[in-house]
């Protein structure tokens, strides 16, 4: 006997469960429809009985079959489709000696054997349907929770961008300042420091801010090569003290691919500090190796960071790139450093993929190949702000060191400047009195810098083309929304001096001031 469940879309049936002393020669066959007494008994959609399967001329086996049933003597047999609801699910079928006459009482007991088999099987589809819908909503459940997770990252970055990008704009714009000065000697250098110290505190916020708000990243023809070696050299060091040897096998040549070189090289600069703590993990010392190489086909190009770490275990391999998922010790990661690199990839049109095994871990960074587009070559020149003699600028900021700086700023040209704390008293300032340029942050307690811009662009639309933004918060898509909408120059904070300056240059004309 055997039973056999019903696929419909490839009209097929398939021994689930077989027994008897014969039951070895079907099991793990596979009929279609038509073949064989119980694919008959499915064609016709009615119970088949028969002394000798063989001699029946509507029955139809391959040779290699009716030669099996032949060889052990089986030829009476009962075919029953079984139904769920009028659909047939599958079928039972029974078989016997040749001759064998079934009796009216064993066939009615059959038929209830095959009633209950398919209710069985109805049951079986039912609760596996019912778990696959229950996985669904875990996974749905977990990735709302996620969102909310993500959601929650988000606001706090914004938060935090804003409350750093403040004071780096302040200690980058006055040592730049400086530097543009007579500085002695002695204190050149470390001016500096200070200021290529604060540019990286900026590159990471820009970072937190990339993955808060997943920006598209900038495009610029990049060498992957170039931008792992110089990943390298950030790290080599402290990978040497930690006991670890580093081995390159870079391909000879790279082509070149479209991406933000910065970005990149966060994707390696996590490869490495992961693969660095899962070694220092396991043992005290151990060798990473960092290998580039062009596909066949010219079109991709790869780079892999392989670790003699432990590896990464076989259940938690596919959640390394969930945000927040880590296998490190409480305290050694935040887990998102791959999920960051994966996004950023993504928005590369690229890929991170991960192989695993005792011993071996491998990160593969793939990155289509593409030229850069072809543009008319110009001088990336910034352009100094215009003369203030006789100009009035307001500046609306609520950032008192922040003010301090842009009045500097202004003022060295020989700007006229006032001030205003927030939106509603820059627009008490608009009415009272004529201006040229109006410097404006967005978020500000006594009114935000768009409700600001949209009231003056309706009391006075040539003044609202003399807007430039300086915002740190652009993890809110809201306010980046309307900045992109705006179409005046926004600069992000932390900025250089020579970026305000610039900002400020286009945004001028040489007509007068702009009334109210």
């Amino acid at each position: 006997s055997a039973v056999f469940r019903f696929d419909p879309d490839e009209g097929t049936l398939h021994e689930i469960a077989s027994h008897g002393p014969s039951a070895f020669v079907i099991r793990g066959i596979v009929l279609k429809v038509g073949d064989g007494i119980v694919g008959r008994a499915v064609a016709d959609r009615k119970v088949l009985v028969t002394a000798d399967v063989l001699r029946e001329l509507r029955v139809h086996y391959r040779p290699e079959q009716r030669a099996a049933l032949a060889a052990h003597g089986i030829g009476a047999m009962i075919g029953i489709p079984l139904f769920a609801h009028e659909r047939i699910i599958g079928a039972l079928a029974v078989g016997d000696r040749v001759g064998r006459e079934f009796s009216a009482e064993e066939l009615q007991a059959v038929q209830a054997f095959a009633d209950q088999t398919a209710l069985a099987l109805e049951n079986a589809r039912l609760y596996a349907t019912a778990q696959d819908s229950l996985t669904r909503l875990r996974d749905t459940q977990a990735q709302l929770v996620q969102a909310a997770k993500m959601s929650a990252l988000g606001q706090l970055v914004s938060g935090v961008a804003h409350e750093l990008n403040n004071p780096l704009s302040v200690i980058i714009g006055y040592g730049q300042l400086l530097l543009s000065r007579d500085v002695p000697e002695s204190m050149r250098r470390p001016v500096e420091l200070m200021v290529a110290q604060g540019d990286r505190m900026a590159k990471i916020v820009r970072n937190l801010l990339f993955f808060a708000r997943q920006r598209p990243p900038e495009r610029a023809a990049v060498n992957l090569q170039t931008v792992v070696e110089q990943t390298l050299a950030l790290r080599v060091h402290q990978l040497t003290l930690s006991g670890i040897t580093v081995e390159t096998a870079f391909a000879p040549t790279l082509p070149e691919i479209i991406g933000d070189a910065q970005q990149l090289e966060q994707v390696f600069l996590n490869l490495l500090l992961n693969a660095e703590q899962a070694i220092l993990e396991a043992r005290p010392q151990g060798r990473i190796v960092v290998r580039t190489r062009v596909s066949d086909s010219g079109d991709f190009v790869y780079a892999d960071v392989v670790d003699d770490g432990p590896g990464i275990a076989a259940d938690a391999l596919p959640r390394v790139f969930e945000p927040f998922f880590t296998t490190k010790m409480v305290g050694s990661g935040t887990g998102l450093g791959l999920s960051v690199s994966y996004g950023i990839l993504e928005e590369h049109g690229g890929r991170l993929t991960v192989q695993s095994r005792r011993g071996e871990t491998i990160f593969t960074v793939e990155l289509p190949v593409s030229r850069a587009p072809e543009a008319a070559p110009r001088m990336a020149v910034m352009r100094a702000a215009p003369s203030g003699a006789g100009r009035v600028a307001l500046v609306v900021e609520d950032e008192p060191s922040v003010v301090d700086l842009v009045v500097t700023l202004l003022k060295e040209h020989g700007w006229a400047v006032d001030v205003a704390s927030g939106g509603r008293s820059g627009l008490e300032r608009v009415a009272s009195r004529p201006y040229d340029l109006i410097i404006s942050d967005m978020r500000m307690a006594d009114g935000d810098g768009a409700e600001f811009y949209t009231s003056v662009r309706q009391r006075a639309p040539a003044l609202a083309r003399r807007f430039v933004f300086i915002t740190g918060d652009t993890a809110n898509e809201e306010a980046w929304a309307f900045l992109e909408g705006a179409q005046v120059p926004v600069i992000e904070k932390p900025f250089q001096s020579a970026a305000f300056e610039d900002a400020v240059a286009r945004v001028m004309q040489p007509d007068g001031p702009v009334r109210p």
